[in-house]
Formats: structure tokens, sequence, C-alpha cells
């Protein structure tokens, strides 16, 4: 189950994220943005999964191959699927919040499917704060993003 609920997330992004490229432009703003979010994530899980041991996916032996996949395929699709419906003003931060819900009930399922294992890790508070952090600097590397890449 847990292997099937890691790839089927990303299965089912990257179809919600070839449908979104439908409606709305792809650009190299997008592409940076995901590989820095990519880099990012990456950075995050090998420090708090491998290093400080705090949780791991699916297997304990091959879950570094997991952080890579994750760090590849899925929280790149996650925050580009973020930004390119991200509207503006007060409806923003209603957007943000949906979204980092939206995260957080994928994190309470990858849990109850075993996806992740925590050893140490406390999805209260930790998770939601980093949630926000990382929605906090999606937002941020966007803005500069903009203002070096706009879209044409």
């Amino acid at each position: 189950m847990n292997q099937l609920f890691f790839y089927g997330s990303i299965g089912v992004l990257l179809v919600i994220f070839l449908a979104a490229l439908g409606k709305k432009q792809f650009s190299m703003r997008h592409f940076i943005l995901m590989m820095g979010y990519s880099l990012y994530n990456l950075i995050f899980e090998l420090i708090f999964g491998e290093i400080l041991d705090l949780y791991y996916y699916i297997d304990k032996e091959v879950s570094l191959i997991y952080i890579i996949l994750a760090a590849i395929f899925l929280y790149p699709l996650i925050a580009v699927l973020y930004i390119l419906f991200l509207p503006a003003g007060k409806k923003k931060l209603w957007y943000t919040t949906c979204f980092i819900t939206g995260v957080f009930i994928l994190e309470l399922i990858s849990l109850r499917t075993g996806t992740i294992l925590l050893t140490g890790w406390k999805v209260i508070p930790w998770s939601i704060v980093t949630y926000i952090v990382s929605f906090g600097l999606i937002n941020c590397f966007n803005r500069f993003l903009l203002r070096k890449l706009a879209d044409s």
C-alpha cells in the first residue's frame, strides 16, 4: 500500500499538472521554481530524514531513494501547481491556507499508508510550521523570479 500511495501520488499530481498546462502557461520561471524547490526539499529531507533520523520513507534501508524521487517528482509538482493558480490580493491567503491543508492531509494519508514512518518527527507542530515556511519560501522565490524572468 505504501509504494502504491507514493507512486500514485506522483502519478495523480503529474496528470493534474499536464491538465493544467492546457489552461496555464508554463515558462522558464516555473521550471526554475520547480528545480529550486526540488533542491530545497532534497536538503530538508536529507537533514531531517537521513541525518537526524526523524522519519523515513517506506523502508529504512532504501528511504534515500524515495527521498530523491520525492524531491525530483513529487514536491516540485506541488510547488508549480500552487504557483500556476495562485490568485492575487486577499484570496492569496485563503488559497495558501487551503493548499497547506491539502498537503497536510496528504501527509496524514502517507502516515496512515506507511509511506512515511516517523521515528521522532512530530506532525503537530513541526509539519504545519514546515508547510508555512515552505509555502512562504515558494512565494518569495516566485516574486524574485517574476522580477528577473517576467513571463512573455
